[in-house]
């Protein structure tokens, strides 16, 4: 497969607006798709420019390559006649990072959410980094890494058990199960109530948002009196 003809389509360009784009003709983007002529290597540095990616995907590549290039992110543009397009290499005019404004207005594309998602999942592993070994580790001995180490390993090891078992579930339980623990975070404070999928509105069955805030209310409500009785046995 032409790697040129895959990524500009890829893209969203037809030959004459990456043509445009790298100032060449029409013609000159269908011989070098169609390899009726070599692809130059100062073009092929210049594609390489332009959309973010390796030189040598622009000649043929196979099929592994093909799907990489599937799940690799990408971002909009937007040239002056309105037609959006996108390229590899993230748009100065559209950083990622201002789009969590929401005054911005602008919704997100699936691969600039792919990548909010990947940067709150690497943010989420610092935090769990942090909390097993805080930076001031002045007064820390190596009993309380043990002990900290083992809490951690305790609290992700369930979590880790609880997610391949709900993968064991029939698909459309599986929410279900997802919700159970959406419980259990709204209930320690990991997440806010606004943060839980509204009902539909349809009458099809879906979550009980309302029984979910209900029994964290409840578990809340036990970890306070059973703060409240720790706190009375050490007062003794």
């Amino acid at each position: 497969m032409n790697g040129l003809s895959f990524i500009r389509r890829r893209c969203n360009l037809s030959q004459g607006q990456l043509a445009d784009k790298l100032g060449v003709t029409r013609q000159a983007i269908n011989l070098w798709e169609k390899r009726r002529e070599p692809l130059p290597e100062a073009r092929k540095e210049q594609l390489s420019r332009f959309f973010g990616l390796e030189p040598e995907l622009f000649d043929e590549i196979n099929q592994e390559q093909k799907d990489a290039l599937l799940h690799r992110p990408c971002f909009m543009y937007r040239n002056d006649d309105g037609h959006d397009y996108f390229l590899f290499g993230e748009n100065p005019l559209r950083p990622v990072g201002c789009l969590l404004s929401e005054k911005t207005g602008q919704s997100f594309t699936q691969d600039e959410q792919m990548i909010l998602d990947h940067r709150e999942l690497e943010e989420m592993l610092d935090i769990l980094r942090e909390a097993v070994f805080p930076k001031d580790r002045s007064r820390w001995t190596a009993w309380d890494s043990n002990v900290a180490m083992n809490r951690m390993r305790c609290i992700l090891g369930g979590m880790t058990d609880a997610l391949e078992a709900v993968q064991k579930h029939p698909k459309d339980r599986k929410m279900d199960c997802f919700y159970l623990m959406m419980q259990v975070e709204l209930a320690l404070g990991g997440i806010e109530k606004d943060d839980l999928p509204r009902q539909a509105a349809d009458g099809q069955p879906s979550l009980d948002t309302q029984s979910i805030i209900r029994l964290a209310d409840e578990f809340q409500s036990w970890l306070r009196n059973r703060a409240e009785e720790v706190d009375s046995f050490l007062a003794k």
